[in-house]
């Protein structure tokens, strides 16, 4: 996979489709699943599907006529390596500007910083 390549919003639906799941998912149950969630037409699911393969973050198997899914990248390995890019495009790599931020929008509360400091504090004294 390349780590330039990004998953777009729509293919993001997909991802956590396969995410749910601890084994490989079909192509048919991913197709049922976001026809009903989203509204999508099947082809533009399938569509999405190939993108993914192409790009690397889905791996196929087939089993007879069936296609099966699997992620190359866990749903908390994408969301770091997101936040991450996230942090150095717009605040230069200080994750302290970041959640400078947050408080200063009021986007995060202080019953949240408490609780982050509570789990920042546990994992340092393990």
């Amino acid at each position: 996979m390349n780590k330039d390549n990004k998953i777009a919003d729509t293919e993001l639906e997909i991802m956590k489709t396969v995410w749910a799941r601890t084994t490989p998912i079909s192509s048919s149950d991913i197709v049922r699943e976001l026809m009903a969630q989203k509204g999508w037409k099947e082809t533009t699911i399938y569509t999405l599907i190939s993108r993914l393969v192409e790009k690397g973050f889905l791996t196929q198997q087939k089993q007879k006529q069936v296609s099966y899914y699997s992620p190359t990248i866990s749903a908390q390995d994408y969301v770091l390596e997101q936040t991450h890019s996230f942090v150095n495009k717009l605040f230069g790599g200080d994750a302290r500007k970041l959640i400078s931020m947050l408080c200063e929008s009021q986007s995060i509360g202080l019953e949240e910083i408490r609780s982050l400091r509570m789990n920042w504090e546990e994992d340092t004294n393990d």
